[in-house]
């Protein structure tokens, strides 16, 4: 078993790889025991913090795998609880072009599963091999000029290419991924931890020391292309006709700025990021859910909300028409506070409406959604890449030591600098 990594170690940079090193060069010893099970070595990068990191690296060590995760949590993200004692984690140790190259020699992996297409890239460009590469929505959908030239690169030269929805394959394929190394493969929602109430609901929001009467949700954080503004516009809307209701607002800073002036501010909730183990409680006391990304691609809130039975007003994006239909599995509105307020307000009012809308979402859930079925599949797409080998191209194979020794040049020079500023 991979032993835990202490992330404030003085010297991780040096200690991380020969403790890696031994445990790897353990499992090699008994190679034969490794063939016979496909148990692989599997490097995950992506931010740490990330549940989608977090859950697929579980996912992947209670299959059997061996896992190790590198990376660095993003700004403004809590520190991620992770893993636990049962899988090693790697954090970013200064110059970051010699942690990761130290990285891949030390774990020497059968695989590298990378999340976010600019953590690809630097994994690519400093030799991970083979790489199967998952992206995201925004990382590809509001990319750059200057990114989308590099994710060219990316999506030419990575062995698998892994996307949420149906939308964001058709955006790799647009920057030239070839369609038989591209899989939709969606993160999948935990159906018997997501699961309807079995209480009333006023009795769940009593247990979350919420206010009686109808409850609406917002799940997603204050990033701007969530529109929290637009929510709140609409929710003052609702309620200039209903004096019951209450907005609970989760993963939005809890003191309130960035929100503005509240007009019912004893009519919001604003609670905050949440345990991932208690979302469920949340979806399930609130009578509608309200998620208006201006851009996604099937974001798991959603899904879970599905699950849980709760009604949704959604964006008209494109990943909701996939497998969403308008007044069946949810309401599909234009993102604006008039479209948002009389969704709101239907779900609210219609009771029959908001049933069936709850039952139907939660059995599409069941069908297109479920986490154990998409984990089986990704875990043959790993079966797959390693079966066929890298195909890391010759371009890649000189280029990366010389990325390498750039990647510490310049973090050397950049640092040298730093310090003459500040004196």
């Amino acid at each position: 078993m991979l032993r835990q990594v202490n992330p404030r170690a003085k010297h991780a940079v040096l200690h991380i790889p020969l403790e890696l090193h031994r445990a790897v060069t353990r499992d090699v010893a008994s190679g034969a025991e490794l063939a016979d099970t496909r148990r692989l070595r599997i490097l995950v990068l992506g931010p740490l913090g990330s549940l989608h990191v977090e859950h697929m690296a579980m996912a992947a060590h209670d299959h059997g795998h061996d896992v190790v995760v590198g990376g660095a949590p993003w700004t403004g993200m809590p520190a991620a609880p992770l893993i636990d004692d049962r899988i090693v984690v790697s954090h970013p140790t200064w110059p970051t072009a010699r942690w990761m190259h130290r990285l891949l020699r030390a774990t020497r992996p059968d695989l590298v599963h990378a999340h976010w297409m600019p953590i690809a890239a630097l994994a690519m460009l400093y030799g991970a091999s083979p790489v199967i590469v998952s992206a995201w929505g925004s990382d590809v959908l509001r990319a750059s000029r200057l990114q989308r030239i590099a994710w060219r690169l990316v999506v030419r030269y990575a062995d698998m290419l892994l996307a949420s929805s149906g939308a964001l394959v058709d955006e790799l394929h647009e920057l030239g991924a070839p369609a038989e190394r591209t899989q939709l493969v969606n993160w999948g929602v935990d159906l018997r931890a997501f699961s309807p109430p079995t209480a009333d609901r006023e009795v769940l929001r009593a247990a979350l020391d919420l206010p009686p009467g109808p409850m609406i949700i917002s799940p997603r954080s204050d990033n701007e292309i969530y529109n929290a503004d637009i929510i709140l516009r609409a929710f003052e809307r609702v309620a200039r006709e209903r004096s019951d209701v209450t907005l609970v607002l989760l993963r939005t800073p809890a003191d309130g700025k960035d929100l503005g002036p509240l007009r019912h501010p004893e009519r919001v909730r604003k609670i905050g990021r949440v345990p991932y183990e208690r979302m469920q409680d949340y979806y399930r006391a609130a009578d509608v859910c309200v998620s208006i990304a201006s851009s996604d691609s099937s974001p798991r809130s959603v899904w879970e909300s599905m699950a849980c039975g709760t009604p949704c007003v959604v964006s008209d994006i494109p990943w909701v028409h996939e497998l969403i239909t308008d007044q069946e599995h949810a309401l599909i509105v234009s993102i604006d506070e008039e479209s948002v307020a009389a969704a709101t307000r239907r779900l609210l009012d219609d009771r029959p409406l908001a049933a069936r809308i709850s039952a139907e979402a939660r059995r599409l859930v069941e069908q297109e959604r479920d986490h154990d079925r998409e984990m089986k599949r990704l875990f043959a797409i790993y079966e797959q890449v390693v079966r066929e080998g890298g195909r890391r191209s010759r371009l890649l194979r000189v280029l990366s030591p010389a990325a390498v020794a750039v990647g510490i040049v310049q973090a050397i020079v950049r640092r040298s600098l730093a310090r003459l500023r500040n004196r």
